[in-house]
Parts: C-alpha cells; sequence; structure tokens
C-alpha cells in the first residue's frame, strides 16, 4: 500500500478505517528485507486461496433459488460489498458480513439439505470462514474462532455421517442439525455486534483520554463508522422479511438501538461518546452475561425444533 515512507499520511485522525488499517498493516511490516516480504505475500495468497478459492460458482441458474443458498465466502463477499459504499465512511469487516450473514440464515431447509448434498467435506461452508472482529490466529479472535470451530464440527457432521446410523437417512440427521446451523449463524451475528460495540468503546476512551494525535482517531470517525452502523445493523436484523433466529438476535439487541439513540440526543460527539461508553459499562453485565445465556437458551431450542425437523424428515422418507 504505501512503497516508501513519504506516503504514509501525515495525520490518521481524518483517515477512513480502511486507510487506518492499511496503514497499520504497512507499519507492522516496514523493515522487511524484499526476499522475506515476498515469502510473506506468497504465505498469504495462498492462506486466501484456500480460504475463498479462485471463484465463486453458481449453485443453480434459478435466481429465485438462488437467493436461498448460503453464500460461499462471506469475509470475501464483505469486504467486496464494502468497497462499493461511501469512501469516506467504511464500514468494519464484520459489520459489513451482517447482510450476508442474514442471508445465510433464511436459507430453508430443503435448500439446505441440496447444499449438503452437493457438498464434499473440504468444500464446507463453515471450515472457510475466519474472524472477523479481530486478526485470525490472535488472543482476541478466539472466541469468534471457537464459535465458528464448533460451527465446522457441526457441519463437518452433517456431511460425514451418512451411513452411521443403520436405517436412518442421512438427511434426517441433516434436518435435525439445521435449526442449530441457523442459530450459530445468529450467535455469529450478535457476537460481531457486541464486540464491535465494546471495541468502539474503548477507542471512543482511549481517544478521550489521550487525544486524537496519539491514538489516530477521532470521536467523529469512530462514532460514524462503529457505533452508528453497529446500530443501524441491530435495527436491520429485526425487519420483517429477515428469518427468525435472526429477529431474535435483534431482539435480544434491541437495548442497544435505544442507548445509541439516547447518546445522540447528546448534543456534541464528545458527549455523546461520554453518555455512550459510560452507560455501556454500567450495563456490562446485560451485554457479558445475560446475552450469552440467551445464547445458549436459543442453541437449546435449536435443539428442541431439530427432533421436530427430523420427525418431519423421517416422516417423509
Amino acid at each position: 500500500p504505501y512503497t516508501r515512507s513519504g506516503d504514509a499520511p501525515d495525520s490518521l485522525s481524518t483517515q477512513s478505517a480502511a486507510e487506518r488499517a492499511k496503514y497499520q498493516a504497512w507499519r507492522n511490516k516496514s523493515g522487511l528485507s524484499q526476499a522475506e516480504a515476498m515469502r510473506l505475500y506468497l504465505q498469504e495468497s495462498d492462506r486466501q486461496v484456500r480460504v475463498y478459492g479462485h471463484h465463486q460458482p453458481a449453485l443453480t441458474d434459478n435466481p429465485q433459488q438462488a437467493q436461498q443458498t448460503t453464500p460461499l465466502n462471506t469475509p470475501a463477499a464483505a469486504l467486496e460489498d464494502s468497497n462499493n459504499t461511501d469512501q469516506e465512511q467504511q464500514q468494519p469487516r464484520g459489520l459489513a458480513a451482517i447482510p450476508l450473514l442474514c442471508a445465510a440464515a433464511s436459507e430453508s431447509r430443503q435448500a439446505y439439505l441440496r447444499r449438503l448434498a452437493n457438498t464434499r467435506v473440504e468444500q464446507a461452508w463453515w471450515a472457510r470462514q475466519e474472524p472477523l472482529t479481530a486478526t485470525p490466529g490472535s488472543l482476541f479472535a478466539l472466541p469468534e474462532a471457537l464459535l465458528i470451530g464448533f460451527a465446522a464440527l457441526v457441519e463437518r457432521v452433517s456431511l460425514t455421517a451418512e451411513g452411521f446410523v443403520p436405517m436412518i437417512p442421512i438427511d434426517v440427521l441433516r434436518s435435525f442439525l439445521w435449526p442449530t446451523h441457523n442459530s450459530l449463524l445468529s450467535l455469529w451475528m450478535a457476537y460481531i455486534l457486541i464486540a464491535t460495540s465494546w471495541t468502539a468503546a474503548i477507542e471512543l476512551s482511549q481517544t478521550i483520554v489521550w487525544g486524537s494525535r496519539r491514538t489516530g482517531l477521532s470521536l467523529d470517525t469512530v462514532w460514524k463508522e462503529q457505533v452508528v452502523w453497529c446500530a443501524q445493523s441491530v435495527g436491520t436484523l429485526t425487519e420483517p422479511h429477515q428469518p427468525l433466529t435472526a429477529r431474535l438476535t435483534g431482539l435480544f439487541l434491541w437495548p442497544y438501538g435505544l442507548l445509541v439513540s439516547l447518546a445522540n440526543a447528546m448534543g456534541p460527539v464528545l458527549w455523546k461518546s461520554v453518555f455512550y461508553t459510560a452507560f455501556l459499562c454500567m450495563t456490562w453485565w446485560f451485554w457479558l452475561v445475560v446475552l450469552p445465556w440467551l445464547g445458549m437458551a436459543l442453541l437449546c431450542l435449536s435443539v428442541l425444533a431439530g427432533n421436530c425437523f427430523a420427525v418431519i424428515e423421517l416422516a417423509g422418507a
């Protein structure tokens, strides 16, 4: 991105989130030799090919049916979609993936069964996903990586358990696991939104205490690119066309939209930031204790619902 030190911006406080991330990546790799830089470039290129593949093959020629299938490469598609938005305000990668995860959660049971019937183990969807709220492989990405890993395990069971239980068709097991798959997608969306909201609070606090010059951030930029978009994403989840699990997630996170609305009434962005950060910290128990328990309840309900769908599939077999 920056071939020499003179290409770096003089101030990061006025730069977009994408430009700040590009600068930090350039800064972390500065001082490398040409051979080492080329080695790391090829290593990252190989990783991108393994995760995203070379292209996105169409699962069907029917546009209406295509809307019911799971997007193949959520992180890559999210980045491509965010590049088409206003360059002055760039969505964080996690928030940009929310609409695609909603589309994945709206996949019908029959479409889910057809997709798994045509999917090899090495092409499993969950296995190709990566954390969106932190650098993959870092400590901060661990909770998200564990969630994705568990979902990948559920999907692997769906793909490899054929013949494991005699006289039980594989579609019965897949129907049983379909609600769990959708619930895990909703939990992923909830985690992205909660992590983004707390990351914004931390960045706002640091900027208030240390100033924009030292943190490379501005209160207005963080507020617009993270807080406002996060609240808009929560509102989007509750729209009538969204799947049931996504709407439940939006209902659980409804207090966040109320918090941002109250903060917006504070006037200048400084007071908005102070109110937002203080109120988020005072209600930490809701975000870090109550919501995880609600997530576990949603998973338990998905297991109960899975029994119903398994019986329906078994009756029709």
